[in-house]
C-alpha cells in the first residue's frame, strides 16, 4: 500500500533590469485528479478503457509510453512571459520546496529514467510469470496507489500513479514487490506477510510521515512495521528485485 499526493508548485521570478531579481512569488495548485485529456491518452495508448486494465506482457510497452509522456509533462520548465520568468515542477507533498537553483540544475541535467524503465518491465514480467494478476484500476482518491492482496495473488495499482511518471511508478511497484516478498517469507505468495529484515535507509521514525493518511488508520502494529520496511527500501529497486528472487524464487 502506498499513497502519494502531488502538488504543482509555481515559482515566479520577476526580474527588473536584466539580471537583478527583485521579488519571488510562489503559488501552489493542488493536482488531485486525472484530466479528461490525460484519460484520453490512457485510452488511446492502451486501446481499452482504463477503468480496469489487466496487465499482460503485450501492454507493458504501452504502459511505459504513458509513463514517458508524464515524465515529459512533469519535468521542470522555465518560460519567459512579458519579462517574467516562470518555473514549474511537480512536487511531492512531503518534499521541501525546491530553490530556483535546484530547478535550474534539474532543467540542465534531467534525472535519467532508463534503469527504472528496465526495472518496471522486468518486475512486471517476473510477477506475471509467477501467476500474479496485476490490475490497473480507476479508483477513488481515498484508495491507496497500490495494494497487494495476498489471498488472491493480486496486485492492484491505482491508475492515478501513472501520471506521476516512471520513477514514482517504479517506487510504487518496488514497494508492492517488497510486500509480495514478505508474503513469500511468510510461506508462499498466498501467505500473510512477515518482515524480511531489510535495513532501513533512515531512522524508523522518519517513515511515519508516510503513514499519516486515512488509508493507514486501521493498521495493526505488525502491519505498520511491514509498511515501514517497504517505504524504507522502495527506492532501491535493485535490492527489491534481489529480495523477490531470494524469498520467492529460490525454492523453484
Amino acid at each position: 500500500m502506498i499513497s502519494k499526493n502531488f502538488h504543482l508548485i509555481l515559482l515566479v521570478a520577476i526580474f527588473f533590469d536584466i539580471f537583478l531579481i527583485k521579488k519571488i512569488n510562489s503559488k501552489i495548485n493542488v493536482v488531485d485528479s486525472i484530466s479528461y485529456h490525460e484519460k484520453k491518452d490512457f485510452n488511446y495508448l492502451l486501446s481499452q478503457k482504463i477503468s480496469e486494465l489487466n496487465v499482460t506482457n503485450r501492454n507493458i510497452t504501452k504502459i511505459l509510453k504513458i509513463l514517458e509522456r508524464f515524465d515529459i509533462k512533469n519535468a521542470p520548465k522555465k518560460v519567459v512571459v512579458d519579462g517574467k520568468i516562470k518555473y514549474t515542477y511537480r512536487k511531492l507533498q512531503n518534499e521541501p520546496p525546491k530553490t530556483i537553483e535546484e530547478i535550474e540544475r534539474l532543467i540542465k541535467n534531467p534525472i535519467q529514467t532508463r534503469k527504472y524503465e528496465v526495472f518496471i518491465q522486468k518486475a512486471l514480467l517476473t510477477l506475471l510469470s509467477n501467476e500474479i494478476r496485476i490490475l490497473i484500476k480507476d479508483l477513488p482518491e481515498s484508495e491507496p496507489s497500490g495494494q497487494w492482496i495476498y489471498k488472491d495473488k493480486m496486485l492492484i495499482i491505482n491508475e492515478k500513479i501513472l501520471k506521476e511518471g516512471t520513477i514514482k511508478f517504479a517506487y510504487l511497484l518496488s514497494h508492492e514487490m517488497i510486500h509480495i516478498a514478505q508474503s513469500c517469507k511468510g510461506g508462499s505468495f498466498g501467505s500473510y506477510p512477515t518482515l524480511l529484515g531489510l535495513e532501513l535507509k533512515k531512522p524508523k521514525n522518519y517513515y511515519y510521515k508516510y503513514l499519516n493518511n486515512e488509508i493507514y488508520k486501521n493498521l495493526t502494529k505488525d502491519e505498520v512495521v511491514l509498511e515501514i520496511e517497504a517505504y524504507g527500501n522502495q527506492s532501491d529497486v535493485s535490492q527489491t528485485m534481489n529480495a523477490f528472487k531470494y524469498f520467492c524464487l529460490r525454492q523453484k
